[in-house]
């Protein structure tokens, strides 16, 4: 069946070629889009009732509705160095911060989605692993989960492990401790690392271990809110979960297409003084065909 998408509406942040407008989540009470917007280092809140004509969402009194963490009560000494995801569920905005040093644990921020005329208000906050980059609530809205990239600083003197932090919301998010937060790392699998090369793994950085290279960047849940499957981007591979246990239960290789196993044969050439005519100009003038500017291959 054929999808049609017709255009609507559109909000323009006004901000060029900068990471202004990243991530989205849509809280259907509210009608509020809560957008990550990272150049500024705040969540933006549209009003989206009318959808035609999105526009930053504002308090009964006028003023414009925008998160920044910065303001809320966040653990001491923790400096925030960057907002990189948002999820709604149920009333409840979680947001995965980064902090400001590499290497450094993040943060899943929480708050409530307001009303549609009052400002989400600050719920509470836990520590995770190092640079969250995606957060998101299970189905059953028990567990929120980020993706923990620990990506490395450039000289790789900083390598942080990458993980999967699960934190239990069951009971309430303004009770939560840090008590309620587990997170799944990958040391386990340091051992087999030749092993999940040899599967296909890319595994690459520099004197780094599995735990170090193994780099979480998005989250998918299974339906009955007991798996989780992390895409691991740079290393073509898949985690796997067990939202019971709370443990990386297996790395599954996302394979590779090899494009030097069929390589072009060419059958046919021509000499440039004996190249065929494909066609007459309108003044009767051969058109001879020309060099090839790009070249099509359908397979053998």
């Amino acid at each position: 069946m054929a999808i049609n998408l017709d255009f609507l509406g559109r909000y323009s942040t006004g901000v060029f070629d900068e990471g202004a407008a990243e991530i989205t989540a849509y809280d259907p009470t509210t009608q509020r889009l809560f957008v990550v917007n990272a150049d500024a280092g705040i969540i933006d809140v549209l009003d989206i009732s009318d959808p035609s004509n999105p526009v930053i969402a504002t308090t009964d009194g006028g003023e414009e509705i925008r998160i920044d963490v910065s303001d809320a009560t966040l653990p001491d000494g923790f400096v925030v160095g960057g907002i990189n995801s948002v999820a709604v569920n149920n009333g409840v905005i979680a947001i995965a911060v980064e902090a400001d040093a590499t290497g450094d644990n993040g943060l899943a921020v929480f708050y409530t989605v307001g009303t549609t005329d009052t400002a989400p208000v600050f719920l509470n906050a836990v520590e995770v692993g190092a640079l969250p980059d995606m957060v998101t609530f299970t189905p059953d809205g028990t567990k929120v989960l980020t993706a923990n990239e620990g990506e490395p600083n450039d000289d790789y003197s900083v390598d942080p492990e990458g993980s999967i932090s699960i934190i239990d919301i069951s009971g309430g998010v303004e009770t939560v401790t840090q008590a309620n937060v587990t997170t799944a790392g990958f040391t386990q699998f340091n051992d087999q690392i030749e092993s999940l090369r040899g599967q296909g793994v890319r595994i690459f950085g520099p004197g780094a271990t599995v735990a170090q290279d193994l780099e979480p960047e998005y989250i998918a849940v299974s339906s009955d809110s007991q798996t989780a499957y992390v895409s691991l981007q740079e290393n073509n591979a898949l985690a796997v979960v067990d939202l019971t246990s709370n443990e990386v239960t297996a790395i599954l290789p996302l394979g590779f297409k090899d494009q030097n196993l069929s390589p072009t044969v060419t059958t046919t050439f021509f000499e440039e003084e004996e190249l065929p005519v494909i066609g007459t100009s309108q003044a009767q003038g051969e058109i001879l065909l020309g060099g090839f500017s790009g070249l099509y291959f359908e397979g053998v």
